[in-house]
This record gives C-alpha cells, structure tokens and sequence, in this order.
C-alpha cells in the first residue's frame, strides 16, 4: 500500500510538473507568436506614418503657392496644374490613412484574440491553483509528515522529500504565473484602448481629408468651367497637357538610359542587375495580346491621335483610361521591378515597373500605392488603388506600356 502510495506520488507530482511546464511554454509561444504579428503591424504604421508627414508637409506647401497665384491672378492653367497636384497628394494621404486604419483594425483584432487567449489562460491557471488549494486544506502539512515518516528506507524519504518540495515551487511557480496574468491583461487592456484611440484619430483625419478632396474638386470644377469659355487658355491648357506627356517620354528615356548603361556594365548576363534587385523574368514580348487587365472597367480614352472638340485640333493620347471605380485595385500586369512612384502633373501618383529588356508598365492617377522603390512585383500583385480624380476629373487609371523608346496602344498587348 505504502509502495503504491509513493509511486502515486510520484505520478502525480511528475504529471504536475509537465502540467505546469505546458502550461508556462503554451503562454510563451503564443505571446511570441502574437508579439512577432505587432511587430510587423508596428512597422509599417510607422513607415506610413513617416510618409503622411511628408505629404502633409507637401500639402501645405502647394496650398500656399495656389494662394499665391489667386493674389497675382496667375493664369488659370497654372492654378489648375497646382491644383491637381494638391488633390493628387491629398488622395495619397487618403489612401495612406485608409491603410492606417486597417493596419490599426488589425492591431485591434490581435490584441482581442489575445487578451481571449490571455483570460482563458489565467482561468485555467486559477482552477489549477484552486485545486491546489483545496488539496493543502485537506490534508495539510500533517499529511506531508504522515507521508514521509511512512517511508520504509531513509532514501525513500529523501525522494519523497524532493518531490514535496518540486510540488511546493511549482505552487510558488502557479501563484507568480498567475499574478504575471494579470499584468499582462492589463497592459493588453491599455494597449488596446490606445489603438482604438489611434483609430478614431485615423478615421477623423480620413473624414477631413474627404472634404479637403471633395472641395479641390469643385475648385477645379470651376476653373475648368471658366478655361473652357477662354480659348486662350484652353489652347494654354492643352500645351500644358502635351508638356506633360513628354515630361513622361522623359521619365522613361531616363529608365532607358540607365538600363542600358548597366547592360553595359554586366554584358555576361542576360537578366541585368541594378540596385541589388536581379531580374527573374524575361520575354514580356512574347506576352502582347496575352496580359491581364490592371483594373476592372471600360477604355474611355483610347491610345492615338484624338480631335479635340472645343479647339478642333488633335493630340495624342501616349496611353489609355480605364474607367474604374474609386478604390478600384490595381494590379500589375507582368513580373517586374518598381523603377519610379512620384507624382507626375497630368498623370497624378504614379508606377512605372520595369519587366526587363527594356518594357515598362505605367499606371497612373493611383490614391493608394502599396508597393515600394526597388521591389519586387509578381503578375496580378496589387500594387495601388484608383483614385477619385482621374480623366477628365472622373475615377478612372491610366494605363501604358512603353520600350526602347517607343510608344506601345496598351490594348494590344492585354487579353
């Protein structure tokens, strides 16, 4: 009996030091787990937050240049290209805070998994010591004393007296676990509070910059309204528009430029490398007519010479507009590496992607942009959202391939 009641003891002692030990590395791995998750949210809060800054800064900046043009009655083609900069920037910092918020939903989301995880783990741990508790009540010190004056050997004793004190700091053990619980459901408790505090800050800022947008876009309603009654200006505007498609020719022949000088420079290898990023992919020639489409919606500016109806003349449209809803995501249309995100006048935020050998993908008039200088992209990878303002004011992408120098009709090239 005594044989089977030290062997007892010792089960039950041993199965509730392995309790204990599963208990203490469960918590541990999944606080790591949860910690590793808000690491990476903190991250790219920071980063987006670091990037509002600057397009704040921009913002205010451009704001005070649009008065001043008011004030010395600038033409209204200058005050329209500033304007649509403004909206541009604005949209950006739309798109960011939209991003802010589900980046803090997130955040929210984990921190309430884990302070579930978090309650249930310290109510499991005050039933163990809740059963610990009623055990010391019952028998006590005396039973311990009992057990080991029952000992049949002096070495029997000792491994009876070793196991009463493994059960004594494992209690110690239960009863810090417990109130280290109840630390971290309160710093969980504070760090949530402090997120859905962000959030609401978020969602206010979202809220102001909407109506920012919204009277922007009346603005250059109006002076729309009054170029179009002014030839003079309308013919100063559609120079503007031209400027701007060959401020893009530039841009690209730059990316060119480049490209080639570095093929110069590494003429072993069929895939050039450039700032540490190696291309992967090849044959997007082979890929014309094979492309998917960047966003869902309808051409409504196609590529070529198009008449202008108030001035009767032609120009010549370097790419084309997809009608898209605001919000719309785009997606990249072939493997590749981002070369340029910037704002360009007349195109808005835009993304230009090098898919190698010379062929590039632009798309334009973007609020949010999810990709970074120099990276990676995959085919179908959303890389942005559609704007509120794009062809002629209405939400739209604009969209255009280019190599060597040449202009391609990008419905040529998609399925």
């Amino acid at each position: 009996m005594r044989f089977r009641l030290a062997i007892s003891c010792k089960f039950n002692s041993i199965a509730r030091v392995y309790f204990i030990l599963w208990l203490i590395f469960g918590f541990i791995h999944f606080n790591l787990s949860v910690l590793h998750a808000q690491v990476g949210i903190d991250g790219s809060l920071n980063k987006n937050r670091n990037l509002l800054k600057e397009l704040e800064s921009q913002i205010d900046e451009l704001r005070q240049k649009i008065l001043a043009t008011q004030k010395k009655k600038s033409s209204l083609a200058i005050q329209i290209q500033l304007l649509e900069h403004e909206m541009a920037l604005i949209s950006r910092s739309r798109g960011i805070l939209e991003q802010e918020i589900r980046l803090l939903q997130s955040r929210i989301s984990e921190s309430e998994n884990k302070l579930r995880e978090t309650n249930q783990q310290l109510e499991d741990l005050q039933a163990l010591y809740a059963a610990r508790a009623v055990y010391a009540y019952k028998y006590g010190r005396i039973k311990n004393i009992e057990l080991l004056l029952s000992s049949r050997s002096l070495n029997q004793a000792m491994v009876r007296l070793k196991h009463l004190r493994q059960i004594a700091r494992h209690d110690e053990n239960l009863i810090r676990t417990i109130r280290n619980k109840k630390k971290q459901i309160e710093q969980i408790k504070r760090s949530l509070e402090k997120s859905l505090q962000q959030k609401d800050i978020a969602l206010k800022s979202l809220e102001e910059k909407t109506r920012q947008f919204v009277a922007r876009k009346k603005e250059k309603q109006r002076l729309l309204s009054r170029i179009k009654r002014n030839q003079a200006n309308y013919q100063q505007l559609l120079t503007r528009k031209n400027r701007e498609r060959a401020s893009l020719l530039d841009l690209i022949a730059a990316l060119e430029k480049e490209r080639l000088k570095q093929e110069k420079q590494t003429p072993d290898r069929a895939s050039p490398k450039k700032s540490g990023v190696v291309f992967k992919f090849k044959n997007f020639e082979k890929a014309r007519g094979k492309l998917p489409w960047p966003v869902k919606g309808k051409v409504i500016s196609h590529f070529g010479k198009k008449r202008d109806p108030v001035l009767k003349t032609y120009i010549k449209n370097t790419d084309i507009e997809i009608k898209a809803k605001p919000g719309s995501p785009v997606r990249c249309v072939f493997p590749g590496v981002v070369r340029v995100i910037q704002y360009l006048p007349g195109y808005g935020n835009l993304v230009i992607v090098d898919h190698g050998k010379g062929y590039y993908s632009v798309y334009s008039h973007l609020a949010e942009i999810y990709v970074y200088w120099d990276s990676p992209v995959e085919q179908n990878q959303i890389i942005g959202k559609v704007s509120d303002s794009g062809y002629n004011g209405s939400p739209s992408l604009g969209f255009g391939i280019y190599s060597h120098n040449k202009i391609h009709n990008p419905e040529h090239w998609l399925e």
